[in-house]
């Protein structure tokens, strides 16, 4: 009954959107529920809750906030901030299918993996690229945008901007994600397929080939990424190609990557370097230029 659970609820988040990966506190929806199309989605004070987009794409709502998934088709995801402020972590964007935010008057085109914050009218670009629905305008890292009477006004990101228990947690749950990946990894390179759900690609559903896998650590599911990903926090994700190997599908391991050791946590460890991958090599906080005052 279990296994046949976890296949159903992994065919279900990879058919669409909106799945809840992760409640941390108090909220209008609980771990595993799929958000239907203009439900809301709501959080209390000092909460949080992570909610699966396409795959490699977690939204993650702030406290005292509301959000509206308005389309979730995997080629058509459109979300609604109503109150509060959201974070998006993306590990790949189709340019053909970009994900829609929408947030006060301001309507954005997610268009590159990466970073985003959006809450008011305002969208900001921690990592990557956007540009608003009706303009050309490009808005790119260190950079946020706001309506400014029939156009947009693009400035440069201020220090310690944003609601920081926000990016605090985002942070904790990439290093959480990054763990369950590395673990997956060496549980499956060792034989073992109890403990993790069936894996599998995205059965052609979506463009950049990741997968998601159940992972018992997080009770949640994880990112397997296409190719080699290291997330905006630093922390480094066991690429599919690699899990191939392990002769769950075809491929074999290609350069620039080196599996995790068989021992230690992925990601970084409070009190040495921060930035160090699963894999370990490193990067200090702060190595992608950033302005917006992380810590």
């Amino acid at each position: 009954m279990l296994a046949m659970t976890l296949l159903l609820m992994q065919f279900m988040v990879s058919a669409r959107a909106g799945l809840v990966n992760d409640v941390d506190g108090q909220a209008n929806v609980g771990l595993h529920q799929q958000v239907p199309a203009g439900a809301p989605i709501q959080t209390g004070p000092q909460s949080h809750v992570e909610i699966l987009l396409n795959p490699g794409s977690f939204l993650r709502l702030d406290e005292n906030s509301t959000i509206v998934l308005d389309s979730v088709e995997l080629t058509n995801i459109a979300v609604r901030v109503v109150t509060g402020a959201v974070l998006i972590e993306s590990a790949g964007v189709d340019k053909h299918a970009p994900i829609r935010v929408t947030t006060g008057n301001l309507r954005s085109l997610i268009l590159a993996r990466g970073v985003y914050r959006f809450s008011g009218d305002t969208a900001s670009v921690i990592d990557g690229k956007l540009r608003p629905a009706d303009s050309s305008i490009t808005v790119k890292k260190g950079q946020e945008v706001t309506p400014a009477g029939d156009g947009y006004e693009k400035v440069k990101l201020g220090v310690n901007t944003g609601p920081a228990g926000l990016e605090r947690w985002s942070e904790r749950r990439s290093s959480e994600l990054a763990r369950a990946n590395a673990m997956a990894y060496r549980e499956r390179s060792n034989g073992s397929l109890y403990s993790y759900g069936a894996y599998y690609p995205e059965w052609g559903l979506f463009a950049n080939h990741a997968a998601w896998l159940y992972s018992p650590l997080l009770s949640g599911f994880n990112f397997i990424p296409q190719r080699s990903y290291r997330s905006y926090s630093g922390y480094r994700f066991v690429p599919r190609f690699v899990f191939a190997d392990c002769g769950l599908s075809a491929g074999r391991i290609g350069p620039g990557f080196h599996p995790p050791p068989r021992a230690g946590a992925a990601g970084p460890t409070r009190g040495t370097v921060a930035g160090r991958s699963s894999t370990g090599s490193s990067r200090v906080h702060g190595g992608r230029g950033r302005t917006h005052g992380h810590r």
